[in-house]
């Protein structure tokens, strides 16, 4: 009868630990012994007696420990056997600790579980990170100091059993061209401990989405004294209780097909299911928004005017605008489905009505449209090399205003792209965008295939999302995919309910060997046995059970660890956040419903 025991992963298995101490006791008495031997003989040889002694061994040691040293060598001065003696037994026993040390160093490249260890995540951590930071940021390289924290990257959280007190700096950082996916449950650490540190850390200009109001309390107060520049509040629909204080035009930069259809993506995206992204009412619905966008565009009007032309499906308008700005080929195109089938006319042109239907909303059009009084218009060109700080916020739901938000964060990415070819091919310092309920509030329907390029203009991006499958209802199994593996860091965090993610990550995360010990009954004897065994290390139900508080993280080319999280509450500005945060919420219940 056999009877397997739980697997160890120790060096060393169970039943040889005993054994293997004690021997490792008895000689680390027997070198012990030796050095204090060495010590009182090198004490005779300085006093001029030579080197001599009693005899080493078991007497030795005994009269060693009874009589003491001097006693051993009695023509020796006294001070001077202490002295030898003592110098021999701490320069061994510090000799065997720093073999220890360079053991542990060499050989404990992961953690005792099997997952990544310093020497594994060393490119994210000091020194490699000081230095690739100085490669990425030309500002860095000239400046005299040394840079360190926030200015190495996006602090994502320091290695689980490891403290950033502990052999210097031990926080993991993702580098100023990495681009990051993190899939965090709700009340998983996703703002705490991801969205507010990032966007209160980053060097240079920020965009932050939601499509709630405790990122933006938690940050824009802090934001704008920490650079002295503008926080702009995109909030149409009075999610944190600001007045508006500023507009963006839509159409400012649509001056060809090419941006019109991009511009009518971000509506259209809207109605676009995981099955139904390409067809035939959503494509059709995305050829006359792109029409009737590029129409208002030319002819100086504003979106008001193209909700009125979605409301009439036979209006000559848009297509004799077209034609007058030189648009012939599309004003054909949008005549001819004026023209079609009536079933077929109406169908496209409520699909379409479906799509923009924040446009009907007084609220949010104030937002993008022309206001009555004079408020200042975003410049969304200039903001990508400012240290301007960016909020959109939008509710979930049909009539909400998040393909605005989409709209508006792919414009100021879009800019910041050009800013950075102007400057050589990369910001510096750096944009961040902080993408979180990106699922929700800002469905930029390219994004995956962004991914690929964003890092390299020094362009962050950090898209948060509850789980996969939000993300594939968004951009479907494909463009869920592509963004999976195009995202240079991945955060997976506690609450993961996906078998097929979980069994992906641990498949992912790899096996290890583990020492298995046996039992086997007789009749009068028992017999024990070991042996190795290949097993996850970090089995699926693992993966879904990580702690709150723990991520683990996923970068290119580096073993799976398994990170700590960092959230502010446990921060150096914690009170200040705290304030913020209590200010707002004050705030917000002082002004009432808006």
């Amino acid at each position: 009868m056999s009877r397997p025991l739980e697997p160890s992963g120790g060096f060393l298995p169970p039943e040889s630990r005993f054994p293997m101490l004690l021997v490792a006791a008895v000689w680390g008495g027997v070198v012990l012994a030796g050095a204090a031997w060495s010590g009182g003989a090198a004490a005779s040889w300085i006093t001029g007696h030579g080197w001599q002694g009693p005899a080493f061994g078991v007497d030795f040691a005994r009269a060693l420990l009874t009589e003491g040293p001097p006693r051993l060598w009695p023509a020796a001065p006294a001070a001077v056997v202490w002295a030898g003696v003592l110098t021999a037994v701490v320069a061994v026993v510090m000799l065997g600790v720093g073999l220890v040390l360079a053991w542990r160093r060499t050989v404990g490249t992961t953690s005792p579980h099997g997952l990544a260890g310093p020497r594994d995540l060393a490119n994210l951590l000091p020194p490699a990170s000081v230095q690739r930071a100085r490669s990425l940021r030309p500002s860095l390289a000239a400046s005299a100091e040394e840079p360190s924290g926030a200015a190495l990257g996006i602090t994502l959280g320091v290695l689980a059993g490891t403290s950033h007190r502990r052999r210097g700096d031990r926080t993991v950082r993702a580098s100023w061209e990495d681009v990051l996916l993190a899939v965090m449950a709700p009340r998983a650490g996703k703002t705490t401990s991801l969205a507010v540190p990032t966007v209160l850390d980053a060097p240079g200009a920020v965009v932050a989405t939601s499509n709630k109001s405790d990122l933006w309390a938690a940050t824009a107060t802090l934001r704008a004294a920490d650079t002295g520049e503008a926080v702009w509040t995109f909030d149409p629909q009075a999610i944190t209780g600001t007045a508006q204080t500023w507009w963006w035009n839509p159409l400012t930069a649509v001056t060809s097909v090419e941006e019109a259809s991009r511009l009518a993506g971000h509506f259209v995206q809207e109605v676009r299911g995981e099955k139904s992204a390409r067809d035939f009412w959503s494509s059709a619905a995305h050829d006359l928004l792109t029409a009737l966008l590029l129409a208002a565009a030319a002819s100086q009007r504003t979106l008001h005017d193209v909700y009125e032309w979605l409301n009439d499906p036979v209006i000559p308008t848009p297509a004799a605008l077209l034609r007058e700005h030189g648009y012939h080929a599309i004003a054909a195109s949008l005549t001819g489905r004026q023209n079609g089938a009536p079933e077929t006319r109406d169908g496209v042109y409520e699909t379409a009505r479906t799509a923009a239907q924040c446009l009907r909303d007084d609220a949010i059009m104030a937002w993008v449209t022309p206001p009555a009084t004079d408020l200042p218009q975003l410049d969304t060109a200039g903001f990508a090399t400012s240290r301007q700080t960016l909020f959109l916020l939008s509710k979930d739901g049909a009539g909400a205003a998040g393909p605005l938000v989409a709209a508006l964060t792919d414009r100021v990415m879009r800019d910041g792209v050009r800013a950075a070819e102007r400057r050589g091919g990369r910001l510096d310092p750096p944009m961040v965008v902080v993408l979180d309920e990106a699922a929700n509030v800002c469905r930029i329907s390219d994004l995956p295939d962004l991914y690929s390029h964003l890092g390299s203009r020094g362009i962050v991006p950090l898209t948060i999302l509850q789980s996969y499958r939000q993300g594939v209802r968004v951009w479907g199994e494909t463009g869920m995919d592509t963004l999976w593996s195009a995202a240079t860091v991945k955060l997976l965090g506690a609450g993961i309910d996906d078998a097929k993610l979980a069994e992906d990550v641990s498949r992912l995360i790899g096996d290890h060997d583990v020492t298995v010990r046996s039992f086997s009954d007789g009749d009068r004897r028992r017999s024990t046995s070991t042996s190795l065994r290949r097993q996850r290390i970090l089995p699926p139900e693992d993966v879904r059970a990580l702690d709150r508080g723990t991520a683990l993280l996923l970068a290119t080319g580096l073993r799976v660890a398994r990170l700590t999280l960092l959230p502010y509450y446990r921060g150096p500005r914690a009170a200040e956040i705290t304030a913020a945060l209590e200010k707002a919420t004050a705030d917000a219940v002082t002004a009432g419903p808006r």
